[in-house]
């Protein structure tokens, strides 16, 4: 390798790190105001921090873009010079946490640079190297509450520990109603339920016009999610709801819902406590309705290149009917679809590529509230052109000719979107039995 200035690799290392600490501590500082929005139920404005807190990231990774290109501008050897920011960078994000972070920001800057294809594991950290794999020795911050005989005393002290400005409605009503549920929980599952203790999390969730506790209570030999939704009304705050199923709590959190604000210090060990409560949902989708989209994408992309790596099953068409705007195939085995916008629309179709991708940011931007799935937008990704099926390749480079080209024995796909892949209603309603 060409030797390359020792000053302006560490200066560049420190200003991206600097770069990710500045977005991160305003990411926070929106995710903070979430409190007040509630409990002045300003839901204008917590819409507008939303709308804010998705755009952020884009923003400052430009702005890192910009200043790092100044930087470097005037050497030679780029690649040279980037293994080597990758390098200092890698050992001065070691004592920070959420260090996988770090490296989706820096992986953000550099293919920005270099308009890269696949993956270039000279000048970024590959997927292995973002694996989340302090979540699994964090421990988050929460409270324990031991059952000494009542439950009701156990939610009294509980509840102590929320503080809002805003009085409780009626604290004693509260106490009863969240604990009948509990308590009509614990009957369902059998005379030897009860529970020992609570967890829950200190940080409070905030989205749209409701705030949740969110915990789990443990029993004998069973675990169930808690959480408590909280509604700030008229006369002051009340339980709305006491979500006690692992599949309610999965949809609560789930990639058909908007993001939550919540102000965590670790977020790895947050994503810990939660994939506890919810073992089927994926990392990734965790991380996204956290509203660490990105670290989402990253986790989906990590998962499904490890994935292709243990398989050997071939791209096909998705189930359902063709659309006129978007082409869809799936990799059976692995349970996402991947969108491509058509380059020419069937009628009775009359809108622009523009307004598809236009609409698509509407969707991300906007509260889905149970009704839209989340959709990431990736760039540049490289595929084995023998792992799809010949009729779908024809498909792909015949109708979105725009977006895919054949480079010796890889199908290189420029821009699609990757969603949960569901079954179409039409062949649900087929196929489910009466029940």
């Amino acid at each position: 390798m060409t030797k390359v200035s020792k000053a302006l690799v560490t200066e560049a290392s420190h200003t991206l790190r600097d770069a990710f600490i500045d977005y991160n501590m305003r990411f926070g500082q929106i995710t903070r105001r979430a409190k007040k929005r509630f409990e002045q139920r300003n839901w204008t404005d917590s819409r507008a921090d939303a709308v804010e807190r998705i755009d952020l990231y884009e923003r400052s990774v430009n702005a890192a873009v910009t200043e790092i290109k100044e930087l470097t501008s005037n050497c030679d050897d780029q690649k040279t010079l980037w293994h080597e920011i990758r390098e200092k960078y890698s050992r001065h994000i070691q004592a920070y946490p959420d260090t996988e972070f770090f490296k989706t920001f820096f992986n953000s800057v550099t293919r920005r640079i270099f308009s890269t294809v696949g993956v270039d594991a000279e000048v970024e950290f590959v997927a292995t190297d973002v694996k989340p794999t302090e979540y699994a020795r964090s421990q988050i911050e929460r409270h324990v509450y031991r059952n000494r005989g009542s439950l009701r005393h156990l939610f009294d002290e509980a509840l102590g520990e929320y503080s809002c400005s805003v009085p409780w409605r009626d604290i004693e009503r509260t106490i009863d109603y969240i604990t009948a549920e509990i308590e009509a929980y614990t009957a369902s599952l059998g005379t030897r339920a009860s529970v020992i203790q609570v967890e829950m999390m200190q940080t409070v969730f905030y989205r749209s016009t409701r705030a949740y506790l969110v915990g789990r209570l443990e029993g004998n030999d069973w675990v169930s999610p808690l959480v408590i939704a909280l509604k700030n009304t008229d006369e002051g705050i009340a339980a709305d709801a006491v979500i006690l199923s692992e599949n309610d709590v999965s949809m609560l959190f789930g990639f058909t819902r908007s993001y939550f604000h919540a102000d965590v210090t670790r977020v790895s060990a947050a994503v810990a406590f939660l994939r506890s409560l919810l073992p089927a949902t994926p990392i990734a989708e965790i991380y996204t309705v956290l509203g660490r989209a990105k670290q989402g994408k990253t986790d989906r992309y990590r998962t499904f290149v490890s994935h292709l790596q243990q398989s050997d099953d071939q791209f096909v068409f998705a189930r359902g009917d063709k659309g006129m705007v978007m082409e869809v195939f799936t990799l059976p085995s692995f349970p996402v679809v991947f969108k491509l916008i058509r380059d020419r629309f069937a009628y009775p179709k009359d809108i622009a590529r523009q307004d598809v991708l236009d609409k698509y940011r509407l969707v991300f931007n906007h509260d889905r509230a149970g009704r839209l799935v989340d959709a990431q937008e990736f760039r540049s990704l490289e595929f084995d052109k023998h792992r799809f099926d010949d009729e779908l390749l024809a498909a792909l480079l015949d109708g979105c000719a725009q977006t895919c080209s054949v480079e010796g024995d890889k199908l290189i796909v420029s821009h699609c979107y990757i969603e949960r892949r569901l079954s179409p209603l039409n062949l649900y309603l087929q196929e489910a039995d009466e029940d």
